[in-house]
């Protein structure tokens, strides 16, 4: 049997009993939280449909401050669609500000995380290769002659850079949402590697419609 748990308003679930048994011990839920079994209208105390347990002498996990999992911010919710749009129209910058929009938000709720500072030098590559951007534009649009690029070893360095910056944000989200929000979350290596932000993004809005679906109220 599944159960739902309610808090301040807000509904969380459904759980299994192993799942509700295993958050009391860590103390992740509450005694005075209210529960409700599949199949019925009734919220009674957690502690009345799950008596504690007797002692077994084993030091219960840290718990989250508040008791329930921790609630995170949502991720950056622009549509993934207006995210590809905004890249194909400025060449790949807007790919640029808004990686560093999405590594912003998770350095927020993960400080371990160190997607953001690769992001910011992939803005400073771009930023050099502008010119070499632009020149390469002019020439595939008028024709005109194209010269030698003096910076070619920045597009080793901006390859590489943009390989081991997809990847470790990629590790990072994998690591957030099957630990700190298990939701089971899987990225795809290819998709990473030809869609990255964008990617990124279409599996930031799953996970924000998911949220939003899980945000009733409780009744009174």
């Amino acid at each position: 049997m599944n159960f739902r748990i309610a808090r301040n308003g807000q509904i969380f679930g459904p759980y299994t009993e192993e799942d509700v048994r295993r958050y009391m011990a860590s103390g992740n839920i509450l005694p005075t939280d209210l529960a409700q079994a599949e199949g019925t209208e009734d919220w009674l105390p957690v502690a009345e449909l799950f008596p504690p347990a007797p002692l077994t002498g084993q030091v219960p996990p840290t718990a989250y401050p508040g008791g329930l999992p921790r609630l995170f911010p949502d991720p950056p919710d622009l549509p993934w669609w207006v995210v590809l749009l905004g890249s194909m129209f400025t060449l790949g910058l807007f790919t640029v500000v808004w990686g560093i929009v999405q590594s912003g938000w998770l350095r927020r709720i993960d400080r371990t995380s160190i997607s953001i500072y690769l992001y910011l030098a992939n803005a400073v590559i771009f930023c050099l290769r502008l010119p070499s951007i632009f020149h390469s534009v002019h020439h595939n649009v008028y024709g005109t002659g194209i010269d030698a690029d003096p910076h070619r070893f920045l597009q080793v360095i901006a390859f590489v850079l943009f390989l081991l910056t997809r990847f470790m944000f990629r590790s990072e989200l994998l690591k957030h949402f099957n630990e700190a929000e298990p939701i089971g979350l899987r990225l795809g290596g290819v998709m990473t590697f030809f869609f990255g932000v964008t990617y990124f993004q279409y599996h930031f809005n799953r996970i924000n419609e998911l949220k939003r679906a899980l945000r009733v109220s409780v009744p009174e």
